[in-house]
């Protein structure tokens, strides 16, 4: 990280149609959430913008469907995933949605700037058209096999299975997404498109100057896209749902989500905050982006391309972090297909803190991982319980029978160079957006302090009215240092189980956590109730999962 540490943290807009399947979870906002926590942990200025992506077809054929208007669906989804966002410890600065006067201001100031600056034209379409519903399908709306990897059900913007970018026109045997018919033609319409080829050199540019810090399916996929050479895209669609074109002789489109979408980071800032020119119009801040590899196209091409098209002074992406799929079966979590576990009902199953640190220690940062009952099961049971949770307890049960005052502990951390090792890198890590490794590093620390009890066998000296007469100097250095590490675990825990953190460190009487505070005198530790801080993985919770198990 640079001396200034003025960060925008986003991750990929989750959209409003339905609530997101774990596999999105884990793929974006759980990740930018930890991400942003360990910035909080490290003292930097940084905000974390997200919100509902509320347009296109999906909704508004829902909407269609259930006889409302999808404002009202958009709407009434976004409040159900803020709702939930916050029952999974989720931080944003600021959680907003694309269908909102800030975000259509910024959209009409962006789209007026490329097309002062020449980069709009308009372009004759053939859109696929159902002869059986009588209307334009738009992208997501035609299906049929993939062109490059024979996949079915492949839509016409993009294939799920092997992530290529398709047009309508490529698939095979296209069929209507809404009535499944193929009585198909394609028709002569007209839009407006963002000249990309016209933008390659200078995206070219960007994107070499700035790959070193992108993982590396993004870099990979983008540097391919680019040797085939960009094209003029489309930014509007033929439909009712979204934000009218303010161009004469386009007052009956509006434009396609995914243009809207990007630019909703700006205009949910805009609504945050006065603030928000103080880290978008700042060359300093870093814009710091997670997604899954989906949107990896839109990202790292499309959407600098609009802001250096644009030239309005926008800070362009910085880092772009694609997660793999987490996949259930070989499947990828897909809430539009119905495959995998929702959050909303994962709650009913375990809390926050358990999904949170079972799906980062499970986090598909460099290969599709799967995901299955019994990996998150072993997670919780053998890792959150028997390495954490009965460590922090079994410390704070042998200090209060010890009747030793914390003060009368020895706990400088100077004298654990394993545990400072261990502590850098966890930094080191999360600052790389290793972030899977940090959270290893975070459980090797309790490792290591389960080591020192199995070695120095403190119950020997330690009895239940207190420590044995003459050992007294040996508790109070032994304790001290299983105290110490305790106070790490604590501290280090909150970007990944924020409650089991704060049940650690009000206890020593902390209530913002800083990484600057693991080498201050510890001064108060309260040890009264004490109760384990995670509970091994019951039948009952077993069950309930595993009706999820063929999902």
């Amino acid at each position: 990280m640079p001396d200034n540490k003025k960060m925008i943290i986003t991750s990929a807009l989750p959209y409003s149609e339905a609530i997101p399947h774990i596999g999105n979870f884990v793929g974006s906002i759980l990740p930018a959430d930890v991400f942003y926590r360990y910035t909080e942990l490290a003292g930097y200025d940084s905000i974390f913008i997200c919100g509902s992506d509320q347009h296109g077809t999906p909704i508004e054929i829902r909407a269609l469907k259930e006889g409302v208007a999808p404002e009202r669906l958009a709407d009434s989804v976004h409040e159900r995933m803020k709702e939930i966002f916050g029952k999974f410890e989720c931080r944003f600065t600021y959680y907003g949605k694309t269908h909102s006067e800030s975000n259509k201001k910024a959209v009409y100031e962006i789209f007026g700037a490329l097309e002062r600056n020449g980069y709009i034209k308009s372009v004759e379409s053939v859109m696929p058209y159902c002869n059986i519903d009588k209307r334009f399908l738009t992208d997501r709306y035609i299906e049929g096999k993939c062109p490059y990897c024979g996949f079915e059900g492949a839509r016409g913007d993009q294939c799920d299975n092997c992530g290529r970018l398709l047009t309508p026109g490529e698939l095979v045997d296209p069929y209507c997404g809404l009535c499944h018919n193929k009585d198909i033609e394609f028709k002569k319409t007209m839009n407006l498109a963002i000249e990309l080829d016209k933008l390659q050199p200078d995206i070219l540019e960007f994107v070499k100057g700035r790959m070193g810090s992108w993982s590396k399916n993004a870099a990979n996929k983008t540097i391919s896209y680019l040797g085939q050479g960009l094209e003029a895209r489309e930014i509007t669609r033929e439909m009712k749902w979204g934000f009218p074109v303010p161009k004469e002789g386009f007052e009956d489109k509006v434009f396609y989500v995914w243009f809207d979408a990007v630019i909703g980071y700006i205009g949910i800032s805009m609504e945050w905050s006065d603030k928000w020119k103080d880290y978008w119009k700042n060359p300093e801040t870093r814009l710091i982006q997670f997604m899954g590899k989906d949107n990896i196209e839109f990202h790292t091409m499309m959407w600098p391309g609009l802001l250096i098209g644009a030239n309005l002074g926008y800070v362009l992406p910085h880092t772009i972090y694609a997660y793999e799929y987490l996949t259930a079966k070989g499947l990828k979590f897909s809430k539009s297909r119905g495959v995998g576990l929702n959050m909303e009902n994962a709650l009913e199953i375990a809390d926050a803190d358990y999904w949170r640190f079972a799906l980062m220690y499970l986090s598909p940062e460099n290969s599709d991982t799967d995901f299955t009952i019994a990996l998150f099961v072993d997670i919780i049971n053998k890792v959150m319980n028997d390495k954490i949770g009965n460590y922090v307890h079994r410390v704070l049960t042998l200090l209060k029978n010890s009747k030793l005052r914390v003060e009368d502990l020895k706990t400088d951390i100077g004298q654990m160079p394993k545990a400072i090792k261990l502590r850098e890198s966890y930094v080191n890590n999360f600052e790389g957006f290793r972030i899977r490794e940090a959270l290893r590093d975070l459980v090797a620390i309790a490792d290591l302090g389960n080591e020192m009890i199995s070695n120095k066998k403190p119950w020997e000296i330690v009895g239940k009215d207190g420590v044995l007469p003459g050992n007294e100097e040996n508790a109070r250095s032994m304790l001290g240092s299983l105290v110490r590490l305790v106070y790490h675990i604590g501290m280090l825990m909150w970007p990944f189980a924020p409650e089991a953190s704060k049940k650690i460190l009000r206890r020593f009487g902390v209530e913002k956590p800083g990484i600057s505070l693991l080498d201050n005198e510890i001064e108060a530790l309260d040890l009264e109730g004490l109760e384990p801080i995670f509970t091994k993985f019951s039948e009952k919770q077993l069950k309930k999962l595993e009706k999820f198990e063929e999902s």
